[in-house]
């Protein structure tokens, strides 16, 4: 028996989740092997499975998702209890590029969550939109740039992101900013005119209800979460076929229906993501874990 941990977007968490199931099914039917599926909820209140597991001392065989679970691991925690599978993998040559390959072959990236700015364009004119990240530092957005729930994903990473970058202005990043609802709250909530600005993952901010919003990819890079697969070293190796899987021509399209970037060589972009070049806000995995330590949701 073998078991599956997701920990995705809540926008892709119930589907990709019966993508799994079919996976699952196929390997019984293959190799007469049972593959259990579990999904972490969205609620706050709700424990993190990931850290459970930790706790008990028994790893999922997979683990799939937010790859800032792994931030706060204790140091050598990956060397000794995950699969190292260094070039397993292909990335496209956008993600290669930019260093979403992991050297150390732990974390297998098969999509990548752009996090954008949207706008309310009945309240803000052309000439003063934000470019840049660091325009959300101006004073002039003070309590009008909203946000998700402090913990949500989005939101943990586009702050700690943002602090690092500009850790001597990031008190002016934190008084413009209100954190409030989910991330359809949020696009419901420029939409209607109850804030010029938010920030959300790229597949909620695409579409508003009135179609008074417009995104904006800043010019210095999306900031973004890869999602990534993460093997146990007990794990079965037939168990690495849940990486073809998750690569394969129908998941990856999946993914480009969000707008997320996917990994696979042979999935075009996303036309949005093409339009903005693929530039993603992203220094590698050293640099991500280092912002993300200590402060993972």
């Amino acid at each position: 028996m073998a078991r599956v941990l997701i920990h995705s977007p809540l926008n892709i968490s119930r589907t990709l989740s019966e993508m799994m199931k079919e996976f699952a099914r196929s390997m019984q039917e293959k190799h007469d092997m049972e593959v259990i599926i579990e999904a972490q909820p969205h609620r706050p209140e709700e424990v993190s499975l990931f850290q459970s597991y930790i706790d008990q001392g028994e790893l999922p065989d997979l683990i799939i998702g937010h790859a800032n679970d792994f931030a706060d691991l204790p140091e050598g925690y990956l060397d000794k209890y995950f699969k190292a599978l260094p070039g397993r993998y292909a990335l496209r040559q956008e993600l290669a590029n930019a260093g979403f390959n992991d050297p150390q072959g732990f974390f297998h990236t098969f999509a990548v969550v752009p996090y954008s700015i949207l706008y309310n364009h009945k309240l803000i004119g052309e000439s003063e939109l934000p470019e840049l990240w660091k325009d959300l530092l101006d004073d002039k957005w003070k309590n009008s740039v909203l946000m998700p729930d402090e913990f949500r994903i989005v939101s943990v990473i586009v702050k700690n992101f943002m602090e690092s970058a500009y850790p001597e202005e990031f008190q002016n990043f934190s008084e413009n900013v209100i954190n409030k609802g989910a991330p359809m709250d949020v696009v419901n909530a420029v939409d209607e005119g109850q804030y010029p600005l938010g920030v959300a993952n790229i597949a909620f901010a695409r579409f508003s209800r009135h179609k008074n919003t417009g995104l904006i990819w800043p010019e210095d890079g999306a900031f973004c979460i890869p999602q990534i697969m993460v093997w146990s070293k007990r794990a079965d190796e037939r168990m690495l076929e849940a990486g073809d899987f998750l690569l394969s021509r129908a998941v990856q399209e999946f993914m480009g229906t969000q707008s997320f970037v996917p990994a696979s060589l042979d999935t075009p972009l996303p036309e949005l993501v093409a339009r903005n070049n693929c530039s993603l806000h992203w220094q590698g995995w050293d640099h991500f874990l280092k912002i993300i330590k200590g402060r993972a949701e």
